[in-house]
């Protein structure tokens, strides 16, 4: 009853893949997934103080002392605040599946100390929705259906999550608006693959929630190639803070107001986050100058 997604073909899944505890297999984001030399989009480079405060892996392997691979896409954490710091992923067109949700079943990864990953307790009785960076609906591809469901499932991750307020998450004209203008109009239609490397905004002045600093802004980073086959690459950055002003995080019913989002510079985002964008070969390239 699944059959890849062709035009408006809404077929659904009957079924849920089971879960691989054996990490290994994950091959995690491609910086050669458009191509290799000038359509190569690396990942992100950490600055000297995300460096410091990038989580450690348990067990570093072949030079890798921070990045999580997971399905076709990575995470790197923030030690201290708990949150990824970006979430990078590979995004197909090719055998696409469109299937029914199962509900998420969020883990914790064993390959970075408990310590580091917000959990559960801090999403219950609140107004905040376990926001995936990375989007379940972008990793629903691959070879067979039960593969495709394997690389949606295994974005819920507490690494590949982040406090957002249900009224940002969850509206079309928001973050949602975004994420589905990305995947569901821009790649789907154009049938094109893309790279979407996605983050919050970790700033010192962030307010606590439950003692715990929560961001007000989420950015995303996108590759694609043109129909000439050149790489092109561009930005969005979207606030919660002045619906978390609005609403407040404790539950309640209130009127919603529309919010508007921008699309901004690739270089406003490194200057917010300390990371660098890079691409071509050897990765030396950045994305701003596209």
């Amino acid at each position: 009853d699944v059959t890849l997604v062709e035009k408006k073909a809404k077929p659904v899944a009957s079924f849920d893949a089971p879960f691989d505890e054996d990490y290994s297999k994950r091959k995690g984001y491609d910086p050669n997934f458009l191509g290799k030399a000038a359509h190569r989009v690396a990942f992100p480079v950490l600055g000297d103080a995300l460096e410091a405060v990038a989580a450690p892996l348990l067990k570093p392997k072949n030079g890798n002392k921070h990045i999580l691979h997971y399905h076709n896409y990575s995470v790197v954490m923030h030690a201290q605040r708990r949150l990824p710091i970006y979430s990078a992923a590979n995004i197909s067109f090719a055998h696409r599946f469109e299937m029914s949700r199962p509900p998420d079943v969020w883990r914790r990864d064993p390959r970075i100390l408990a310590e580091y990953q917000l959990e559960n307790w801090y999403y219950a009785s609140n107004q905040f929705d376990r926001g995936h960076m990375t989007r379940r609906e972008d990793l629903e591809f691959g070879a067979t259906p039960k593969v495709a469901l394997a690389s949606a499932a295994d974005t819920c991750h507490w690494t590949n999550c982040t406090p957002q307020h249900a009224r940002f998450n969850q509206n079309k004209e928001i973050w949602q608006g975004i994420e589905r203008y990305l995947l569901e109009i821009s790649i789907l239609e154009g049938a094109f693959n893309a790279q979407v490397i996605t983050g919050p905004i970790l700033e010192d002045g962030d307010p606590e929630y439950r003692k715990i600093k929560y961001p007000l802004q989420f950015w995303k980073v996108v590759a694609a190639l043109t129909a000439q086959g050149s790489l092109f690459a561009t930005a969005y950055l979207a606030s919660q803070e002045a619906i978390i002003a609005s609403f407040g995080i404790e539950v309640t019913e209130v009127p919603f107001r529309a919010y508007k989002t921008y699309q901004t510079k690739i270089a406003e985002i490194e200057r917010l986050t300390g990371l660098a964008f890079v691409c071509g070969a050897g990765d030396k390239r950045s994305l701003r100058e596209l």
